[in-house]
């Protein structure tokens, strides 16, 4: 009988670390328990016979949206605790943790969109532990959802026996805090230049038919506002370029993944990259027969490209002829994206014909990730969505510096002394 307390600091809240613990000490026949702690970071309390088992199954085959930066275990005195639960999260902050990024849908919750039978079918914020908004949802630590823009959503009964109970939920749905259904959910509102609402039985399906016919609409996306327009039309994306008082400057086409090969030339390392959770966009040779119109990105040889990262765009995408779009930031010049529709309709009235609206809150805006490869290595161009803000390691030390405002730099609070507290390194 042995019994360890672990702190684990990382990508560890809004990643479906609780849940993977729980279904992990229960597997193995421990009791305990894990929360997160206020500064981001995740505290297990784990004890039985196959403690040393639990840490190596946990470095081993945890999920992928599990990123830890330092672990530290302590054996303790066994507290005889039966059963192995989730607790409420605790303010305490030892050390301070990485937000989660914002992750492109998953193909689990995909798959589930297009499914008729399954629930959430249509359903356009579909997500799970494995993927969706985060850090543009988050308004304080501890990732819990009353401190998330998912907390004017109270869950429906269905929602809540998936969140409740791991049998019914299982591990992406599971304690899940942004689990949410078209029952309990939020709603997308088409408008139109005036910002009132245009009546419509699929506000979506309606924007790609008002799209196809040459408008520019606003889309809200989880990080802010795009302006989507069709890229193969010249005097649509002229218009765009002169409404937005951008004569040169590239926009960036959103391509589902049949079209998007129409567009570019891709290797197989440039579409995984297309592909992965972060989905930047990327800067790649443009293709003598692209359908996109040359005012895209006039006189350059490569084009912005980037696949769908929610459902709702790719419903958009998918009901649109082209399968693509022009998908730029929904901002004036010199000025931050819109996130809300009091900026939308400040700021972009006279740039867009209508706006697709939804009624879940930006807390952070979020831009899209820019990249392209140099000398066969990727390198940023802009750093946003899916990678931000996640941690930049530096080779130097930056304790003891001081700030604009004026604070030093936090000293970590002390690791537990005393017998039998010694940290393993792990």
């Amino acid at each position: 009988m042995k019994a360890l307390r672990v702190y684990v600091v990382g990508i560890v809240q809004g990643v479906g670390f609780r849940p993977y613990v729980e279904h992990l000490a229960r597997r193995l026949g421990l009791a305990g328990y894990v929360r997160n702690l206020g500064g981001g970071e995740v505290e297990i309390y784990v004890e039985g016979e196959g403690v040393d088992e639990f840490l190596e199954e946990f470095k081993r085959n945890r999920p992928a949206a599990i990123a830890v930066e330092e672990l530290k275990a302590y054996e303790e005195a066994p507290e005889g605790l039966t059963g192995f639960k989730i607790i409420k999260s605790s303010e305490e902050a030892r050390e301070p943790s990485a937000i989660p990024p914002d992750l492109a849908i998953c193909d689990d919750c995909l798959a589930e969109f297009r499914d008729a039978r399954n629930r959430r079918s249509r359903y356009l914020f579909i997500s799970c532990s494995w993927c969706g908004p985060r850090f543009a949802l988050i308004k304080r630590l501890p990732y819990d959802r009353p401190n998330t823009s998912w907390s004017r959503y109270g869950l429906c009964p269905d929602c809540e026996r998936e969140y409740s109970s791991l049998e019914a939920g299982g591990l992406r749905r599971y304690f899940y805090q942004g689990i949410s259904c078209p029952q309990c959910g939020p709603r997308v509102v088409l408008r139109d230049g005036e910002g009132k609402p245009v009546l419509a039985d699929d506000p979506v399906a309606e924007a790609a038919k008002l799209i196809e016919e040459g408008n520019i609409v606003a889309v809200k996306g989880f990080g802010g506002f795009h302006l989507a327009a069709l890229a193969s039309d010249d005097d649509v994306v002229l218009r765009l370029r002169e409404r937005k008082r951008r004569p040169q400057q590239p926009f960036a086409v959103m391509a589902l993944e049949n079209a998007v090969d129409k567009l570019v030339y891709l290797d197989g390392e440039a579409f995984a990259m297309l592909r992965s959770p972060q989905r930047p966009i990327l800067l790649l040779p443009k293709r003598e027969d692209s359908p996109a119109s040359k005012y895209v990105s006039p006189g350059l040889a490569e084009e912005g490209v980037l696949l769908p990262y929610s459902a709702l765009h790719y419903y958009l995408l998918e009901r649109v002829e082209d399968r693509f779009l022009v998908m730029t930031s929904g901002n004036v010049h010199g000025r931050p994206m819109c996130k809300d529709m009091s900026c939308a309709l400040r700021e972009l009235k006279g740039i867009a014909d209508y706006f697709l609206d939804h009624g879940l809150e930006i807390a952070h805006r979020v831009d899209d990730s820019v990249l392209r490869r140099t000398n066969g290595r990727w390198v940023f161009l802009r750093r946003g969505r899916g990678y931000a803000p996640v941690w930049l390691k530096s080779p130097s030390s930056l304790r003891g510096l001081w700030w604009p405002s004026g604070r030093s730099w936090p000293t970590p609070e002390p690791w537990p002394s005393g017998p039998g507290s010694c940290p393993r390194n792990i």
